[in-house]
Parts: structure tokens; C-alpha cells; sequence
């Protein structure tokens, strides 16, 4: 089973600075990794990973949401260099680009990585963003 033969409900993603996100498929990823669909989440992860605004969003999404939740990110979520930090390197190196309003150089820097480090990237965007609103009460 794959993405493409069903659908989880979508979450509403949006970019409104108009960085040529795919929301809808940032939004479709987002609900299937929180509906635990693994083949879709792979199947989604990859076509996320193969588009960088779409991945800088989706780290850019989850730093949002730790902000709100927690009052900032960890030096564990920043440090790319942390050697006991469960994110992965490269949600790192993004999230401290973007530290202090640095979004834009956020979004070149994910143009800059390879589709395996912006995989990684949005697997740990994920996991955050589920971890996030699975315990936010509604």
C-alpha cells in the first residue's frame, strides 16, 4: 500500500510568504506519519525530501510548534555537532540556520543538502510535529 492508494486527512499547511512550498503535500505527510502509516510516510517522506522549500517548511513548521510548546528549541536540536542529540544531523543544521528569524537562509540551506540529508531532515520534522500535537489538547 502505498500513498497513492488512499488518503489520510491532510493537515493544513500554508506558506505565506510564497516560497513555492507543497503544502499539500507537506499537509498529507503530516497526516499520515500521525495516523502511524508507515508506506505512506515513506512513500510521502521521499517526495517530500526530493523538494527543498517543502522540506525547510517542514523543519521550519516543527521549530515553530517547539517554540510554542516549550518556549524554544534545545541545544540538542540545534547543536549540529551533539553527540548524544536523537534528532538528526541535518534537522539540526537547518533548525540553527533558522535560529534568530533566519528562515530564508533556512530554506537555501535545504537547496544547498543532499535528498538524503533533507530526508533525514523531515523524518525528525515529523516525529517532532506528531510528538507535538499528539499531546497538545485540542
Amino acid at each position: 500500500m502505498t500513498s497513492r492508494d488512499h488518503l489520510h486527512d491532510g493537515f493544513a499547511v500554508d506558506d505565506p510568504w510564497g516560497r513555492g512550498v507543497d503544502a499539500p503535500l507537506l499537509g498529507h505527510l503530516i497526516g499520515a506519519s500521525f495516523d502511524g502509516c508507515k508506506p505512506c510516510q515513506a512513500d510521502l517522506l521521499a517526495a517530500v525530501a526530493d523538494h527543498p522549500p517543502t522540506t525547510a517548511r517542514a523543519v521550519e513548521l516543527a521549530c515553530v510548534a517547539l517554540h510554542t510548546q516549550v518556549g524554544g528549541l534545545s541545544k540538542s536540536l540545534t547543536d549540529p555537532d551533539d553527540p548524544m542529540s536523537l534528532a538528526s544531523r541535518a534537522f539540526r543544521e537547518l533548525a540553527r540556520t533558522g535560529l534568530d528569524g533566519g528562515n530564508e537562509q533556512m530554506f537555501e540551506a535545504a537547496a544547498s543538502m543532499s535528498i538524503h540529508e533533507r530526508a533525514a531532515a523531515v523524518d525528525t520534522a515529523t516525529d517532532l510535529l506528531v510528538g507535538i500535537l499528539g499531546t497538545t489538547p485540542a
